[in-house]
């Protein structure tokens, strides 16, 4: 009677260390990248919250226009216009993958290489030109 006892608590803790929670119960994952101008200073930011479909962009100045382009063949992904320093950019109509992201102010053109896997995660590599 005993062994019986011991062998359901044993299984009882398994069965628990193994449950799992919804992402809802998951705290907020706040990811953020900079790229600098030469002298340092922060250009452009992209800020990611893992519970979010939106990646929220932000520049140092005005920009009119961001484009994200495939890096293999340079083709255009996505585009959208813009008015100001900050814009959000849904991530949710992305493929998996690198991409090249583009940020046009009218002294120039900011240049970052983005991945997105799982569309919850995402890295940078910078560049301004």
């Amino acid at each position: 009677m005993k062994n019986i006892i011991l062998i359901i608590a044993i299984t009882l803790i398994s069965l628990t260390g193994f449950a799992q929670t919804s992402n809802a119960d998951q705290p907020d994952k706040i990811t953020k990248y900079v790229t600098t101008f030469p002298n340092g200073e922060e250009a452009i930011t992209i800020i990611e919250n893992s519970n979010s479909d939106n990646l929220k962009l932000s520049s140092a100045d005005n920009f009119y226009k961001y484009e994200i382009l495939d890096p293999t063949n340079h083709e255009l992904v996505h585009k959208s216009n813009n008015k100001g320093k900050v814009c959000d950019i849904d991530k949710s109509k992305l493929e998996e993958g690198t991409y090249t992201l583009r940020v046009y102010t009218s002294d120039f053109v900011i240049t970052s290489d983005i991945t997105i896997s799982n569309k919850t995660t995402l890295t940078a590599n910078n560049s301004i030109n």
